[in-house]
Formats: structure tokens, C-alpha cells, sequence
């Protein structure tokens, strides 16, 4: 794995707009920096640090329907992996300022879709109005050997599935191995 993550280096590890299943999917920006960036001193992120992780992160859009995002964690073990995910569910999160946005409703944990190659998986949702439509963002952080994947998926309500974003997750997962 240590290799793995230090061939990484600056190479954005997200799927390229083109494998992103569904769409077609247009990126809208990526970066990668390193883990640890934000001012995390916990130790998972201490030993990410140590190995030299990079976290790559990207956005994507389905025009008209969806809005895509995924980021991408590598750590020092799965056990890392596994505690960081519950750190980074416990960050707050905001809905971007978007002209039409309303109704924002809570984010709410809901049972997760199976995601193939993953350890484990935690998802939430949160309901918003845009543009007078109901829509929501679907969002999952999984655990996929030392690696912590999160994708959100987010548009009209009848647009944004829980399959379509397990196959999304899936696809990441596999590009990873």
C-alpha cells in the first residue's frame, strides 16, 4: 500500500468524467493535497501524514440533472481508514450558496446501499429545494482497504438514486485496487 500511495503523488486518484458510470458526466474541478491539510492532528491523519497520503477530491456534473462529488483518503491501515471515516462523518456540512436553494432539511443517516469492495459503509441524505423542484444529496463514506472513498450525489429527487450512486462508488473502489 505505501508504494501505492506515494505512486499517487500529485495524480488525482478520482475517476476521470469519462469512467464515472451513468451520465455523461463532465468534471468541474479537482485538486489533490496533502492528507492532513486542514489542520487534523488525529492520529490517523498523523500516520497519513508520515506515509506521504495524498488526498485527491473532484467534482463532476451531469448537466441538467446531477452534481457529483468524490474524494479520496488514503491512510496508513484499514483500521486508520475505519477511525477517520467516523472523524470525517463528524464534520459539519454545508450546502454550497446556489441561487434557488432552499428548504434545506437536515442530513439524516439512512441505511446504506451494498457497495461491492468495501469494508464498510455509512450513507445519510439530505433534502433540499432547488429552483421550486424537491431534490437531495446522497452521500456515502466507505472504507475500501486502507483507503476512505466519499461520493455525494446530489439533484432533482427523482433524478439522484441510491443504486446509481453504489455503482459510482464501485467504480471508484475498482479503479483504486
Amino acid at each position: 500500500m505505501l508504494a501505492q500511495v506515494r505512486s499517487i503523488g500529485s495524480r488525482n486518484a478520482c475517476l476521470a468524467a469519462a469512467d464515472v458510470p451513468g451520465g455523461p458526466w463532465v468534471a468541474r474541478g479537482g485538486r489533490t493535497y496533502r492528507t492532513g491539510a486542514s489542520g487534523s492532528t488525529s492520529e490517523a491523519i498523523t500516520r497519513a501524514r508520515a506515509i506521504r497520503s495524498v488526498t485527491s477530491v473532484r467534482g463532476y456534473q451531469e448537466v441538467g440533472r446531477a452534481d457529483l462529488f468524490i474524494q479520496v483518503i488514503p491512510f496508513a491501515s484499514p483500521e486508520d481508514a475505519r477511525t477517520a471515516l467516523t472523524e470525517l462523518r463528524s464534520l459539519p456540512r454545508t450546502m454550497p450558496k446556489s441561487k434557488g436553494l432552499s428548504d434545506v432539511g437536515e442530513m439524516r443517516t439512512v441505511a446504506p446501499p451494498a457497495v461491492t469492495g468495501t469494508s464498510h459503509v455509512e450513507a445519510a441524505e439530505q433534502p433540499f429545494v432547488l429552483d421550486g423542484e424537491h431534490a437531495r444529496t446522497l452521500t456515502v463514506w466507505c472504507v475500501a482497504g486502507h483507503t476512505v472513498v466519499v461520493t455525494a450525489l446530489g439533484g432533482r429527487a427523482e433524478a439522484v438514486r441510491w443504486p446509481q450512486l453504489a455503482e459510482i462508488v464501485e467504480a471508484q473502489v475498482a479503479a483504486l485496487a
